[in-house]
Order: C-alpha cells, then structure tokens, then sequence
C-alpha cells in the first residue's frame, strides 16, 4: 500500500511551480506557466470559496485537486472541481485523490460538484462514477495545425463584411486607437457570454468590470491574438482571441468568441477565426486548440476551417449531486 500525504496549496510562487510541474506530468505537450498559475489564484475573489490540495509521495506532488466557486456562473451550493493525475496513474492514486478531495467537500455546505475530465484518464472517470458522479454533457476536442492553413478562400467573404460596413481588428490596434476599447469590450463580452449554450436553469451571472479585468488582463493575455468586430461607427458586436499558457509560447487555446444577435449569421464568426489563425501565423503559433460540446454549431464552424478531433481526447463533465 502506497502512502500519500495531503497538503493543502498555500499562494506562493513554490506553490504555482508545483501546479505546473503536476500539469505537465498531466499533457507534457500542453502545461500553463507558473505567471498563469498566480494569474488564476491571485486573481480570485477572497469572498469565494477556493481550495486547492497536492497529493505527495516521499515528499513530491505527484496529483492534485481543486473545489471553487464560480463569480461568472454562481450557483449557492456548486462548485467547480478540477483534477490533475498523471495519465497512468494507478486507482490505488485515483481513489485517494477522490476520497480525500470529497472529505474537504464535506465541511462546506456544498450539495453539488462538476468539472471537466479528459476520458484519456481512463482510471479517473471509472473512480468518479464509482463514487457516484456522471457525465452530464462531452466536449469535443478538436486541434488545428496552424502553418498549414489557408486563409485564400475566405477573402472575398471577408470582403463582403467589410463593404456591409463590419471589420476586424485586434485588440492591439483598439488599445492604441480607442480611448473607450476596456468599457466597449467588457460590455460586448458582458451581453454575448450570456448566449453561451447551457443546460436549462443555469445562467451566466454578471460580474463587474473591476473582477472582469482581473481575469482577463492576464500573463497569457496577447492583444494581437485578441480580435474584434466592430462597425464603422465603432460599435463592437463580436470578439475572439486565443490564450498563450504553454511556456515556449507556441500553442494557442480558443478563449471565448461570440457574436451580438443582431449581427448573427453574416459570417462574422467565421471571418472572426480566421483573422484569428492569420495572426497566429504571424505570431509563429504551432497549434491552436479548442473544445465545443457535441451540439455546438462553432464545432462544425471549426471543423469547415480545417480543425480536426483529437481521437480518445473528449472531455465529459462529470456532475455529482450530495445530500447535505
């Protein structure tokens, strides 16, 4: 029997070393920086609850767990959970980290838990369904090599948008154009995060721009990778960007894009992705990846532009109700 110790993560740069060091052991390929690990823990609410804990084997993190409460999705009583296992780890590990991360559970008033995990951790999604937890929706991974696309035949579309008056610039560009870029952005964000697909009863809760910009304007914050529709009065109506984590900088994750209902269905999504994987291009980015539930049009979107599904690499939310 092995023996594991649990260690609650305190915020030190020490700490957000040791959550790298435990993702990378999780995808070698794709781990966040120690800036984007104290980007996310220093930029919580303290009025949310948020507990992080390594699992240790003869002194090193080998896994680790995460229960928090979300200010942009609250539900009194929910939290999110976030598990990191290395890929082949034993059940002898997989059952620790969950008997110990639903005993911390227990002394807050949490009556439900749901996170993402990948079924390539095929050990793990076995332990949670043992003890109790299903997959309530799947997310479809899907990845794009970027030096091999062609942006040739959206061009004419991309024209079309802008004789209708829509065009596409960056982020960069509006910060050194618009005194007014932070409130218009936040405010576009603000309306179209509420459209994002959700299971019936759940909304997103509105936050305000002082906590906005602590998520966003981030170590992993690239304003050229961050684009915007606007009109040619200045009004912005949609926006995308991708997010830079990996420490060599050379693989891009799809952020958020969405587009006002007034100016859905011209194309302007599309033509928003792919000013996107041009300046990827000219960023030297690798890959980009991204995931869309199953029942997500932005899937087949991706898919048209040339992404393609990452075979045994889905993510299920895995979903478990207590009884407090």
């Amino acid at each position: 029997m092995t023996t594991y110790t649990i260690r609650k993560m305190i915020n030190t740069q020490v700490d957000y070393q040791t959550l790298s060091d435990i993702e990378r052991l999780m995808d070698p390929d794709d781990y966040s920086t120690v800036e984007s690990w104290r980007d996310e823990y220093e930029g919580q609410d303290p009025n949310t609850l948020n507990e992080t804990y390594f699992i240790e084997q003869a002194g090193n993190a080998i896994a680790s767990f995460q229960f928090h409460e979300t200010p942009a999705m609250h539900v009194p009583g929910k939290v999110r959970i976030w598990l990191m296992v290395p890929q082949d780890a034993t059940v002898e590990l997989c059952e620790t980290l969950v008997t110990e991360m639903e005993a911390r559970i227990a002394a807050h008033p949490i009556n439900r838990a749901v996170g993402p995990v990948n079924e390539a951790y095929a050990v793990l999604m076995t332990t949670l369904k043992k003890h109790g937890y299903r997959s309530v929706l799947q997310q479809i991974d899907t990845t794009l090599d970027v030096a091999a696309f062609d942006a040739a035949p959206y061009a004419a579309e991309a024209q079309r948008l802008a004789e209708a008056g829509i065009q596409i610039k960056s982020l960069a560009d509006l910060m050194a154009s618009d005194p007014d870029w932070e409130r218009k952005l936040f405010e576009l964000q603000s309306v179209a995060r509420r459209d994002i697909p959700r299971k019936p009863g759940i909304k997103a809760t509105d936050v305000s721009i002082e906590q906005w910009r602590k998520f966003t304007f981030t170590s992993d914050l690239r304003p050229k990778l961050w684009m915007v529709a606007l009109t040619d009065e200045g009004a912005y109506v949609g926006t995308g960007n991708l997010w830079l984590r990996d420490p060599a900088g050379k693989i891009g994750d799809n952020g958020f894009l969405g587009v006002l209902r007034p100016y859905r269905r011209r194309g302007v999504a599309r033509i928003l992705k792919v000013t996107l994987i041009r300046a990827a291009q000219k960023e030297g980015l690798s890959t980009i990846n991204t995931g869309n539930k199953t029942d997500n049009p932005m899937l087949q979107l991706n898919l048209q532009l040339g992404f393609v599904v990452r075979p045994g690499w889905s993510w299920h939310q895995m979903d478990k109700r207590f009884e407090r």
